[in-house]
């Protein structure tokens, strides 16, 4: 299991900048951590954003949660500073306000790594494969039914937090296009009781299939969450697998011309 949250590389966002850290007061957490330096993290190695494994704060320390991190990261407004301990292992990130170079620096990597995720996907141009499927609320879908609309799907499952985390961007897609040709398509390998569990807990509004297992594997995914969106002629147009700050800017951009 493989999950993109959002990588960044830290080395020139450091160099250029040494700023003091916020007045606020701190976490106990930060009395054994300093600021990383330039040269305490490896520049060949991106760091994964994921509030959940290591926590992350404003400028003022307090911690973002994981329901609000998302929506932070999309705004390309914030750069996260690493904070490591003796053995320069990362035990915390803090936002702080990024310059214009640096929004300009963010928005061009992201953009050259969506382009080239989208690029290298075998599946772009080609036929979508076929599946007959039943939503949990026992609706039923197939590839030959859907032709003359374009398929929004989205590959899940219930233990992968980058997917529940995406859930409420996708959400607004579902908003969005609701009277429009579309349909969106939520395959979750997890089996149904424990998708109907989450569900409980957290709104999802795709159609959704549980036990997906077999379409996953038909679409050759190997990555979660994957998106791929099927036109009007079930031709794949777009294909890309984990997330990123772009991934709901790049599925609105695609369905909206598919449809014009």
């Amino acid at each position: 299991m493989l999950a993109i949250m959002t990588c960044v590389n830290f080395a020139n966002a450091q160099a250029k900048n040494e700023s003091q850290d916020s007045l606020a007061v701190k976490p106990q957490l930060f009395n054994s951590l300093k600021k990383a330096g330039p040269n305490d993290i490896d520049p060949g190695q991106p760091l994964m954003l994921n509030p959940s494994e290591t926590p992350m704060f404003k400028e003022d320390f307090s911690l973002i949660e994981l329901s609000e991190f998302m929506s932070v990261m999309m705004s390309n407004e914030y750069v996260p500073e690493p904070y490591i301990d003796s053995s320069k292992v990362v035990r915390a990130f803090v936002l702080r306000r990024a310059s214009d170079f640096e929004k300009k620096q963010m928005k061009e990597m992201q953009n050259k790594m969506q382009n080239k995720m989208v690029a290298t996907s075998p599946l772009v141009g080609a036929k979508a494969f076929d599946f007959n499927v039943t939503d949990i609320s026992g609706n039923e879908y197939s590839l030959k039914e859907l032709k003359g609309k374009v398929i929004v799907m989205n590959f899940w499952f219930v233990e992968c937090k980058p997917c529940i985390m995406e859930m409420p961007e996708l959400n607004k897609l579902v908003e969005k296009y609701r009277s429009k040709d579309v349909v969106f398509l939520g395959f979750s390998t997890s089996e149904k009781p424990k998708v109907e569990s989450l569900l409980k807990k957290q709104t999802f509004n795709y159609n959704i299939v549980p036990s997906a297992k077999n379409v996953s594997e038909l679409y050759e995914v190997l990555m979660f969450p994957t998106h791929i969106v099927v036109d009007k002629k079930s031709t794949i147009n777009y294909c890309v697998s984990g997330l990123t700050p772009t991934t709901f800017e790049d599925l609105d951009r695609t369905i909206e011309s598919l449809l014009n």
